[in-house]
Parts: structure tokens; C-alpha cells; sequence
């Protein structure tokens, strides 16, 4: 079930044809379970990981839909975000350049962009021999509501290094 706000039916259909031609734009064959996956993706409005949209689409295998959300991340239409566990979390991409903001209690992921990243990040095209050819950038917090419930304030492990919550 697609949780928070709501998409309009245009919207939908929108997206769900952006997602389509996409698909068929990086040369994928347009299968049931393709079309199936694009309609229901479509719908959302928040992240959702693979195993979310096998349990949505039951019709679906498991190495199908991880298939699907490679081809799609490939063709440009993911974009997909690490939580501090390492476990993969997936957005339709709007196509700008952003960056994320994690909460590591709730898992909500938000997109941010800021001018001083984006020059620092004009800066590294700078070095003499260098070609910045891509980067990622996730930040973890807790958002207001875990905060105020106590959620996520422990320690946690990111990628292997430690972060301090509190």
C-alpha cells in the first residue's frame, strides 16, 4: 500500500508513461511484470525497498522485481539511497541533482540541495589530472518526530564507521 500523500490520476498516468519510455529509451523489451511494476510505481509518493514491492506485487519474482529495479536505476528513473545499515532504499528520481537527508529512526528519506555543497563540488572539478565524473551524498539525522518519540538516538553504524547519535 502506498503510504503518505497521494498522486492525482494524470500524475499517475504521467509517470507511469515516463517510466515506460525510460525504460524503453536504454533499449528494455516492455514484459507484463515491466508494465506491472512501472503502474505501481507510479503511485508513490515515499521510498520503498525491493522487498516492499515484492510483497505488493506478489505476482511478481523476487529476481524479477530486483531485475526491474536495476534496469530502472540504469535507465535513470531510481534513484537509490544506502541507509545506515547499508540496506538500499528506492525514489523515483525527478531527474535534478540533489542530494539525501536520512532519518535513522523513522528511515524517511528526503531530497536536499544547498549552494555551498554545490560549490564545493564545482570546486573538485578544479585539480589538475582530475575528472569528477559523479559523487553521492547521504546525510543521516533524526527528523523532528523521532526526536521528540526518542527513536533512533542510539549508536549506529554507517558503511562500517561508527556514528555517534547523540
Amino acid at each position: 500500500m502506498v503510504k503518505g500523500p497521494t498522486k492525482s490520476a494524470s500524475a499517475v498516468m504521467q509517470a507511469e508513461s515516463n517510466i515506460l519510455a525510460a525504460l524503453e529509451e536504454h533499449g528494455s523489451r516492455m514484459t507484463w511484470p515491466r508494465r506491472q511494476m512501472a503502474r505501481m510505481l507510479a503511485r508513490r509518493t515515499d521510498s520503498f525497498s525491493a522487498e516492499e514491492i515484492v510483497a505488493e506485487l506478489p505476482t511478481l519474482g523476487r529476481a524479477t522485481v530486483y531485475r526491474t529495479l536495476r534496469l530502472l536505476g540504469n535507465a535513470g528513473v531510481l534513484c537509490k539511497t544506502n541507509l545506515p545499515d547499508g540496506s538500499p532504499r528506492y525514489s523515483l528520481d525527478d531527474a535534478h541533482h540533489h542530494h539525501h537527508l536520512v532519518c535513522v529512526g523513522c528511515e524517511r528519506i528526503e531530497e536536499f540541495r544547498h549552494p555551498s555543497i554545490e560549490r564545493m563540488l564545482r570546486a573538485m572539478k578544479a585539480p589538475v589530472g582530475s575528472e569528477l565524473i559523479g559523487h553521492r551524498l547521504e546525510l543521516y539525522h533524526r527528523c523532528a518526530g523521532c526526536r521528540e518519540s526518542g527513536q533512533g538516538g542510539e549508536d549506529i553504524h554507517v558503511h562500517g564507521a561508527h556514528v555517534h547519535t547523540d
